[in-house]
Parts: structure tokens; sequence; C-alpha cells
């Protein structure tokens, strides 16, 4: 299975405070930089391919290595928008 981390498409716009959830991700995962729809299909032709053939149930991730990050802790404010001290963007 791919687990693919958030990008900006179409559908993603509709989603409220999606363009925080980028910079949010991007800012926090390690190789600093949001994945794009090349790369899932990448990762996807990888195990389509024979090149994956040893490659067994396993979740490959594509989210630029945010899954190995701790998520911290989020405070809400009186209108349930988060509020999280962080020097991003």
């Amino acid at each position: 299975a791919i687990s693919a981390g958030p990008i900006k498409t179409l559908a993603a716009a509709g989603i409220s405070d999606f363009s925080f959830l980028l910079k949010w991700n991007k800012y926090h995962s390690p190789m600093k930089t949001n994945v794009t729809i090349g790369e899932v299909g990448n990762s996807g032709m990888y195990l389509l391919s024979d090149l994956s053939s040893g490659v067994t149930g396993e979740i490959h991730y594509v989210d630029a290595g945010y899954n190995i990050m701790g998520m911290p802790a989020v405070n809400f404010d009186e209108n349930g928008k988060p509020h999280i001290a962080w020097n991003g963007e």
C-alpha cells in the first residue's frame, strides 16, 4: 500500500486549512518539502515492476519522511482553530 503525504490538488483545495497542512508538512518533514503526484506515481510504478518482486505486505510511505516524525501537541483557540508555536512560514 502507498501512504502518500498531502498533495496540492484541485480536490484538496476544497479542504479547509489545507494550505496550513501543506506548510506544516513541509516544515516538519525531514526532507523539508511536500511530495508531488509524480513522486507517488513513481513509487507505484516501482511496486508494479519486477524491482519490487521481494516486497510484500508493506506500507510504502511517500511523504518526504514525515511518517518518522512525532506530532507535537496542538492547542485550539475558542473558535476551534489550531494554535501552534512554530517557526514555519
